[in-house]
């Protein structure tokens, strides 16, 4: 693809348990230039995906079964470990050409546990501090008109929160962080069918 303006790879990294639904969302549109996908359709820009295979972009041939294309996105219905690596897309016409990639990681859950450590988001507090632990990326997940039915689990159990601990939203509130709270804490839910997960590591120091 000569002559096009390589961004690179996008900062953002996408990460999701195997049989998990993600939605891997061109970058170019969120933080590289001034204009959404409508728009870029309406004055004849295309966009293009590609899988980097090494040195070399092949496009994507979307099978719609187990990935299919959404606007500005690749949507898999359900991940599976043999689809990390980066993706580029490519947004053209014949004298305007622009790129970037971006990575996703898809693991497979540790032996016993409802993550895989490699794909652990990371929060950290001190003591007696205030906490908020939100649920990473769930905006593609949500339905226009209602909020997430977010579920939250400690080590991977579902756990009797103290009474300074609230729930709000789709995040999980600390009013005064204490030496146990830290850990892994895991939101999980439900979105045509299956789970979405995910766990962040709250590490807690005095």
């Amino acid at each position: 693809m000569d002559g096009c303006i390589d961004w690179s790879v996008d900062l953002k990294t996408y990460m999701a348990l195997a049989g998990e639904p993600v939605r891997v969302k061109c970058a170019l549109f969120y933080s590289y230039i001034r204009t959404n996908y409508s728009m870029a359709q309406s004055t004849g820009l295309r966009l293009m995906w590609y899988r980097n295979k090494g040195d070399l972009e092949e496009p994507i041939i979307f099978s719609e079964v187990r990935m299919s294309k959404e606007e500005d996105a690749i949507w898999f219905h359900s991940a599976e470990a043999q689809d990390s690596g980066f993706y580029t897309c490519v947004l053209r016409n014949s004298t305007y050409c622009m790129k970037v990639s971006m990575s996703l990681t898809v693991a497979e859950n540790e032996s016993g546990l409802c993550y895989n450590s490699r794909i652990r988001y990371l929060e950290k507090s001190e003591v007696t501090k205030r906490k908020e632990i939100s649920c990473p990326d769930m905006d593609d997940f949500k339905k226009a008109d209602q909020e997430p039915d977010v579920v939250w689990y400690k080590e991977c159990k579902p756990k009797m929160w103290r009474s300074i601990i609230i729930q709000k939203g789709n995040a999980l509130l600390i009013q005064e962080v204490q030496e146990e709270d830290g850990g892994n804490y895991t939101c999980e839910l439900k979105y045509e069918g299956k789970l979405v997960r995910r766990t962040t590591e709250l590490k807690v120091t005095d």
